[in-house]
C-alpha cells in the first residue's frame, strides 16, 4: 500500500525527526559566550613584582609558558604580541600579571617555588571579572623549570576559570 503523501514524503520526515533530536543539545551561539578573548603572548612582571635578583637573572622565559597552558584550557583564547592589540576598545581580553614569585636561589634542589599572579578579564573597556592565583611547585629539575611548571598549572586554572568568570576569584593553590 503506498503512502498518501507519496514516497517523496518520507524524505521531509526523516530530516525533521533528526532535527528534532539534535535541537535540544544544540544552543544558539551568543557574542557573549563565544567570543575570542585575547591575552597577551607573554605574561610581564608587574612593575612591584617581588622576585629574587638570582631569579630575574637566570630565568628568561618567566612568564612565556603561562599564556600558552591559559590557550590550551580554553579554545576561545588568542594570544596577541602587543598590548595595544591587547586593549582595543571592543570585546574581552584577559590582563594578567606576575606579581611575585618566591624561590629561594635558583637551584634544584632549594624546596619548594610559588608564582603569583593577578589577573582582570575586561569587555568594552569595562572589567567584568578578576583573579588572584598561586601555584606552588617542586620538582627535580633547576629553578627555572619549576617555575614553569607552575605556569603551566596557573594557566590551566585560568583557562578553566574563563568558562565562568567571577569577581574576586582566587585560584590555584589560593
Amino acid at each position: 500500500m503506498r503512502h498518501p503523501r507519496g514516497t517523496y514524503g518520507v524524505l521531509f520526515v526523516i530530516p525533521a525527526l533528526v532535527a528534532m533530536m539534535v535541537a535540544p543539545s544544540v544552543r544558539p551561539a551568543s557574542a557573549a559566550t563565544d567570543s575570542a578573548i585575547r591575552v597577551l603572548q607573554e605574561t610581564p612582571l608587574s612593575p612591584a613584582a617581588e622576585v629574587p635578583a638570582d631569579v630575574r637573572k637566570e630565568c628568561n622565559d618567566l612568564g612565556e609558558e603561562l599564556p600558552k597552558a591559559v590557550m590550551r584550557s580554553n579554545r576561545r583564547v588568542t594570544l596577541v604580541n602587543t598590548p595595544r592589540e591587547l586593549q582595543e576598545k571592543t570585546g574581552k581580553y584577559l590582563f594578567v600579571e606576575i606579581t611575585q614569585v618566591r624561590a629561594r636561589a635558583a637551584g634544584a634542589l632549594t624546596g619548594p617555588k610559588k608564582l603569583n599572579v593577578r589577573g582582570a578579564l575586561i569587555e568594552n573597556g569595562k572589567e567584568i571579572a578578576d583573579f588572584e592565583g598561586e601555584r606552588g611547585a617542586m620538582a627535580p629539575a633547576g629553578t627555572c623549570s619549576t617555575l614553569e611548571k607552575a605556569e603551566k598549572e596557573l594557566g590551566s586554572d585560568i583557562g578553566v576559570w574563563l568558562t565562568n568568570p567571577r569577581p574576586h576569584s582566587r585560584l590555584g593553590d589560593k
